[in-house]
């Protein structure tokens, strides 16, 4: 699959890797390159903070 250029901005410290895409779609994975397998988690950077906020919110 040909990826449009991204750049890894966090980790969740389990060994998952958070990169966003110049679409500003955020992907998951296990490794830093580009070529190997991403998983869409959001379609924004502003809808994975929500995502997180949520998961912060269920565990109080």
């Amino acid at each position: 699959m040909n990826r449009p250029p991204g750049i890894v901005f966090a980790s969740d410290g389990g060994g998952h890797l958070f990169a966003v895409a110049t679409s500003g779609r955020v992907w998951r994975s296990t490794t830093a390159s580009w070529f190997d397998d991403f998983e869409g988690v959001a379609v924004s950077i502003q809808k994975f903070l929500e995502q997180i906020g949520q998961r912060i919110a269920d565990q109080s």
